[in-house]
């Protein structure tokens, strides 16, 4: 049996050392050695199983405690600068020639793309160190992923800030991009756009750059593409971004003949991350009491805006549907009479509550009016109805009556208005008698109507006046309606102006035309220059990527969306 080398056993020993002093698994022998940290798992969400809590370590509520939120585009090197960091608690340096890792490579592409929809908070408690680390890794925006994934991290930010063995104050939110930039994409904007949307005015000074596979110059391309997108964030004595370079070499294979430059590589990290840990030892923590706030404010905009569309719909199929009424009563007035059985076709509006399983997982849930057959809060999260965001003193703030809570259900269906027509004959079938369950009330009060029309023109001129009145009257109900809901967005749109860390963001300049034309229709003129000073802002460049990337994936912004394609063809 032939004896192992000297060498060759040390290092097995040093590798046993590793495992056991670190409850790790050897995945790869390296150089360096790349070890799998072994963590207790957990989801935060109980069933929905979208936010979930890694921790290594014995959990030690009496270390100091460091958050940090983690914000990238996919591909930019989030995943290795979450692991170098965890290399630098556990205080390992370039000579061990090893590297831990906490994330995981999934080797499976449905695992993977399934994981690369989960927010993962991972916990580390290092017995030697006097700080514990907590580092939220948001999704990575993929090539193709605009609104929906802003929502989507929207969601599980409220979900992991709301529970109580949640998140409760951030140290520092990290962008990380690559050094070399010198212009931000469609996608990077948006991605600002949406992470600085998210929270309050107060966390300005918590947002740093980590800049990534850096030469170890100075990153000026990069700090010119954030200069020019304007984002607020932590500034120097120079006034400039603050951020710290990496290279994403710490696991590479070590060849001996680049040792010199995978050893600058190393050092220039471990730089960074002292002056990065020295600047979290700074009492810069910040509640995420204001950002909850922003949070619950962005829900209750969409809420409104959601329901204004609907009422805005419903009022032209109802103002279609008198058309037709006084269309039909006009043409056919002498065959009414003789109650001849013609073709009589009516065009109504009738809601139906339809599933909604289909849908995306977090769109599935509304909260709806049973008394008022309303969607009061579509893509609703919260577990009942009367937690819902669009609840106030246990009255809905949404649907036509204001009804209180206990009238509305949470569940995976929706109401939707659809058309129906009919003939008078069958009219006549479903009201004389028939037994057959009326479909609409309105048309029975049509049909009534109608059958007296014969007995003089007086009277058919009367009841037709009535027939217009009734839906006149509806639609000015729906008018009024739609005022306090217009009031009630616009109202949201200027608190979040107030207390957004980006008030001008994509979410709510997307909304805005929309918004605006309806004000002016209502005579806020006051209101609508509010909104369109804000608008303006959508036309700066800083601006105008992120919105133009909500448009293309899924925004209703038209006229920006047109803009969007002038400054694509120039």
């Amino acid at each position: 049996m032939l004896n192992k080398h000297p060498a060759s056993e040390d290092k097995e020993a040093d590798d046993a050392h590793f495992i056991s002093r670190h409850n790790a698994t050897l995945i790869n022998p390296g150089p360096p050695a790349l070890y799998q940290l072994k963590t207790e798992r957990k989801y935060i969400d109980g069933t929905n199983r979208k936010v979930r809590r890694w921790t290594y370590g014995q959990k030690d509520r009496n270390k100091q405690n460091k958050v940090i939120l983690m914000v990238g585009e996919t591909g930019a090197g989030k995943t290795t600068i979450i692991n170098t960091m965890i290399n630098y608690l556990l205080g390992v340096k370039f000579k061990d020639q090893e590297f831990s890792q906490i994330t995981e490579e999934e080797e499976d592409i449905n695992e993977s793309q399934s994981h690369a929809h989960q927010m993962t908070v991972y916990e580390v408690f290092v017995e030697e160190n006097p700080t514990s680390l907590t580092i939220i890794d948001t999704p990575g925006y993929g090539n193709t992923e605009g609104y929906e994934k802003d929502r989507e991290i929207s969601e599980y930010l409220m979900r992991l800030f709301s529970d109580e063995d949640g998140i409760h104050y951030i140290d520092a939110v990290c962008f990380v991009m690559k050094a070399s930039q010198n212009r931000l994409s469609e996608k990077e904007f948006y991605i600002f756009h949406s992470v600085l949307s998210l929270f309050g005015r107060d966390i300005e000074e918590n947002i740093v750059f980590l800049l990534t596979y850096s030469d170890a110059g100075p990153p000026t391309d990069a700090l010119n593409a954030i200069k020019t997108a304007e984002i607020p964030c932590r500034r120097d004595e120079r006034e400039k971004p603050v951020h710290f370079l990496f290279n994403n070499q710490q696991k590479q294979q070590r060849d001996k003949q680049y040792e010199h430059a995978f050893r600058s590589s190393w050092e220039m990290g471990e730089r960074s991350l002292n002056e990065f840990f020295t600047l979290l030892a700074e009492k810069n923590r910040k509640s995420v009491v204001m950002t909850s706030d922003v949070l619950n404010e962005r829900r209750r905009l969409e809420a409104c805006v959601s329901y204004l569309k609907e009422q805005i719909s419903e009022k032209e199929l109802k103002t279609e549907e008198l058309n037709k009424v006084k269309e039909a009563i006009i043409k056919n007035r002498d065959k009414i009479k003789k109650f001849e059985n013609f073709p009589f076709t009516v065009k109504t509006a009738v809601k139906e509550n339809v599933s909604t399983e289909n849908e995306w997982w977090w769109n599935r849930n509304a909260t709806c009016c049973s008394d008022c057959e309303e969607n009061c809060h579509e893509h609703c999260s919260d577990e009942e109805p009367s937690k819902c965001s669009v609840m106030k003193n246990n009255q809905c703030t949404v649907c036509t009556g204001k009804c209180h809570y206990s009238k509305h259900v949470r569940e995976n269906k929706k109401y939707v208005t659809k058309t129906i027509t009919l003939t008078f004959v069958d009219l006549k079938q479903e009201y004389e008698h028939t037994g057959e369950k009326p479909k609409t009330s309105f048309q029975k009060y049509i049909f009534e109507n109608i059958t007296k029309e014969h007995k003089s023109h007086m009277t058919e001129f009367q009841n037709k006046i009535k027939i217009e009145e009734k839906v006149k009257s509806e639609l000015e109900k729906m008018k009024n309606e739609k005022s306090k809901l217009l009031h009630e967005a616009y109202v949201t749109v200027m608190n979040l102006s107030e207390i957004a860390l980006k008030s001008d963001s994509a979410f709510t300049l997307q909304h805005l035309d929309f918004l605006i034309p309806r004000l002016k229709e209502e005579g806020k003129d006051e209101w609508m220059k509010n909104l369109e000073d804000l608008r303006k802002a959508g036309e700066e460049r800083k601006n105008k990527g992120a919105l133009c990337h909500v448009m293309e994936f899924g925004g209703q912004n038209i006229y920006l969306f047109e803009n969007c394609s002038t400054d694509k063809n120039e």
